[in-house]
């Protein structure tokens, strides 16, 4: 396996120019853009070429990869700082391998919130004929079929609260279709 270095020569910065030049010969080799940010060269089926990109740096006496993204998905900015992030987390004595993982699970709950957020609204928001259907479907079975329950709430109840949402349905409300019955 061979590595490559920029024009410039060791220990410089890849250009865009540059890596968009970067032949399918190359497939497997490493690409050196200082700073311990290393990328392999990839070939696809259709001969597009991606570079996998990240950064050795020694944890426990050990030397560790973390991944800083693939380019040109990920554009060269973005992994220079990726790999700047996790120098900084090295110097604070934090493995930057499991500060993504953290970073990732804490994402995925803060979605997992919103989320959760987002069905309460939806619950909150629920209207007296949504809560009605549910209960007739679900909460009450009267040899009727609840057919009798059916025409007194059409006909007395459903025209002034079907439309309302629960949370708004006040005592003024219920007084009102006790007044019209």
């Amino acid at each position: 396996m061979m590595t490559h270095y920029p024009k410039a020569g060791k220990g410089k910065k890849w250009t865009i120019k540059e890596l968009n030049s970067i032949p399918a010969e190359w497939k497997g080799h490493s690409i050196s853009d200082g700073e311990g940010l290393s990328g392999e060269v990839r070939v696809s089926k259709n001969n597009d070429i991606s570079i996998r990109f990240k950064y050795a740096f020694k944890w426990q006496g050990k030397v560790a990869w973390f991944a800083c993204g693939t380019y040109p998905e990920t554009d060269m900015l973005s992994i220079r700082k990726n790999r700047d992030e996790a120098k900084s987390t090295i110097a604070q004595g934090i493995d930057p391998r499991a500060k993504k993982k953290v970073d990732k699970e804490l994402a995925q709950q803060e979605m997992l919130a919103v989320l959760a957020e987002a069905e309460e609204a939806k619950r909150q928001n629920l209207t007296f004929l949504a809560m009605f259907n549910e209960w007739i479907a679900n909460g009450v079975a009267r040899q009727d079929g609840n057919q009798e329950i059916k025409r007194l709430f059409g006909k007395d109840v459903l025209p002034m609260l079907a439309d309302k949402p629960i949370k708004d349905i006040t005592e003024s409300h219920i007084r009102d279709v006790y007044r019209g019955v």
